[in-house]
């Protein structure tokens, strides 16, 4: 029924990037997890790993305005628990509601080993309610670069798979400038009839100076069985906090 409702409901829009877009689709989740391993062989380089920043985000695209923040934050002495938030949001310019999107994640986070994290919580949903959620974590972040995998299990209102990816390089570029540049994934499986609910892509590049981010960013969203396209190029702006 809901599918019914967002068919019925969204306007897709579907130009030449989105088509070009899902053809490459496959290969870049395989590019997305290959440098996954990359990244993990350069921390091997840089002993330091300093507190990731409080990142909040604004993307000023063609068609919509995306935000999203980032919160990871040791809440023990030893470092052990964890407490992890993601929260993305979209609108259009005529703040259509149909076409208004929040979700907020909420977890807590326990270290098994390494940078190996169990995880719990539940995730806010703006139409699916509440989402308890199990799941594992890795995380690290040094200055060059952070990588986070969150796989998970949605328990309600249906069971489904989960899976966040986030891989950062910001390279300095001067005394006083950085490179930065960021790839994101979602995909989100229904383990009941094991057909695709939800996905997207989020590409950033820009640069960095102090606590300020300037750039030019992408996303790629996909909706239910169907992968119903939106399409969002423009600016972004970053503050980490």
């Amino acid at each position: 029924m809901m599918i019914k409702e967002q068919i019925s409901k969204q306007k897709v829009q579907r130009g030449k990037w989105g088509r070009s877009f899902t053809i490459y689709h496959l290969p870049f989740t395989i590019l997305f997890f290959s440098s996954l391993l990359f990244a993990s062989a350069a921390f091997a380089q840089e002993n330091h790993a300093p507190l990731p920043p409080l990142p909040v985000e604004a993307t000023f695209g063609n068609n919509r305005l995306h935000f999203q923040a980032v919160i990871n934050r040791p809440i023990s002495a030893n470092g052990k628990l964890s407490f992890f938030n993601l929260s993305t949001g979209a609108v259009d310019y005529s703040n259509t509601a149909s076409e208004t999107e929040m979700v907020v994640v909420n977890n807590l986070t326990y270290s098994l080993f390494g940078n190996i994290k169990l995880t719990g919580g539940a995730e806010w949903h703006y139409k699916l309610g509440l989402v308890p959620q199990l799941g594992l974590q890795y995380f690290k972040a040094n200055r060059t670069w952070l990588v986070l995998v969150n796989p998970s299990i949605n328990m309600q209102p249906s069971k489904s798979t989960a899976t966040i990816g986030i891989v950062e390089y910001k390279p300095a570029l001067s005394q006083k400038t950085q490179l930065y540049t960021r790839a994101q994934v979602l995909y989100i499986q229904s383990l009941e009839d094991g057909k695709h609910a939800r996905s997207a892509i989020m590409l950033r590049a820009g640069i960095t100076k102090g606590k300020f981010t300037v750039g030019l960013g992408a996303n790629f969203d996909y909706y239910g069985p169907m992968k119903m396209e939106k399409d969002n190029v423009g600016l972004f702006t970053r503050l980490a906090l």
